[in-house]
């Protein structure tokens, strides 16, 4: 008897959860109707109109950065360019180049 007693009281408290919960959703769905009621058509298009925009602006922001961040070519690179050209003047070789043709 003790078990069946049991059974009955947590299957009510669990009905009552859920009771709750059911009038915690209806309020948030009746407090959302009452937020989005005076929104028309066109505040809705300047949103999002006004989202597009700042979305294109951090797009830039972002490749701007991104060029500063990875520019081509390297200063390794041509640090080490300028150094191996100073070492072939030092040694005096030259590529001989010759015309062909006329």
């Amino acid at each position: 008897m003790l078990y069946v007693w049991c059974a009955i009281s947590g299957l009510f408290l669990c009905s009552m959860a859920v009771f709750l919960m059911a009038v915690r959703a209806a309020a948030r769905v009746a407090k959302f109707e009452k937020s989005i009621h005076d929104m028309d058509w066109e505040a809705v298009a300047r949103i999002t109109g006004d989202i597009g925009s700042v979305k294109r602006s951090i797009q830039q922001v972002n490749n701007r950065i991104n060029g500063m961040e990875t520019s081509k070519g390297g200063q390794a690179a041509a640090l080490a360019a300028a150094q191996a050209l100073q070492l072939r003047q030092q040694q005096g070789t030259s590529q001989n180049v010759s015309i062909l043709g006329g």
